[in-house]
């Protein structure tokens, strides 16, 4: 299709499949793109260790493959992050942002910090990999109890299909070691004190209910960036 690309960018532990449900209403108007990140999904991971400039620099290429025109950047918590460094870096590829729950500070909530990390790091290591490996089902079962709650409003109305879709496109083998790398990734890359240098249209979308990025994101955009507009959703994750 030719038309103006919007590129859907998704989240940390994620795939392409949780920002499909947009797909059908962007591709009104836009050339509606949505990628597996390298390392989620069905994407291999990248040959070096995974950084958030990295994820940038290989949309923007991406981006200039599609299109001879700037592209429309959606992009979720850590597709968010993505989004806003490559603005920052090839702002000539870059017409416009939607931002969901973006990560600003890399930090994450106390909840992904107390509960979700521990997991996650303890499959950055192979042995340790194979150890949570070998206690499936029961570890499955009871990371997806630790995610949901992460991830979706204590109101959410997801299917259970779609559920177990988003869940195993977290399991791919050897995705441990990216989320952990991903993990590390977005605190290096601290957006603090820079957002003021994006002059593109924005908007952003927050949910109340976000139990992985913090809301104090939010305050940091309110600070730094009054060109975004702000929108903040409640009985939303």
């Amino acid at each position: 299709r030719t038309g103006q690309v919007a590129l859907c960018l998704h989240g940390w532990s994620s795939s392409w499949y949780a920002l499909s449900p947009l797909l059908p209403l962007l591709a009104r108007r836009f050339r509606a793109v949505a990628v597996d990140l390298p390392g989620y999904g069905n994407s291999e991971r990248l040959a070096e260790r995974t950084t958030i400039v990295r994820y940038a620099d290989l949309m923007a290429r991406l981006i200039q493959d599609l299109s001879d025109s700037p592209a429309v950047l959606v992009g979720h918590s850590m597709g968010g992050m993505i989004a806003i460094t490559l603005a920052l870096r090839y702002p000539q590829l870059v017409d416009r942002l939607v931002l969901l729950c973006p990560t600003i500070s890399g930090h994450l909530s106390t909840y992904i910090n107390v509960v979700v990390s521990p997991i996650t790091l303890l499959e950055r290591h192979p042995i340790a990999n194979s150890i949570v490996a070998a206690l499936e089902p029961s570890m499955l079962q009871l990371t997806d109890r630790i995610m949901r709650p992460a991830s979706f409003a204590e109101r959410t109305e997801i299917s259970d299909i779609d559920y177990v879709r988003l869940r195993a496109d977290a399991r791919r083998p050897g995705e441990g070691r990216v989320r952990a790398e991903c993990f590390w990734a977005m605190r290096a890359n601290n957006l603090e004190g820079k957002l003021s240098g994006i002059a593109h249209p924005t908007l952003v979308i927050w949910g109340m209910e976000d139990n992985t990025v913090p809301l104090r994101d939010a305050s940091l955009i309110a600070d730094e960036w009054p060109g975004a507009q702000l929108q903040v959703l409640p009985k939303a994750g």
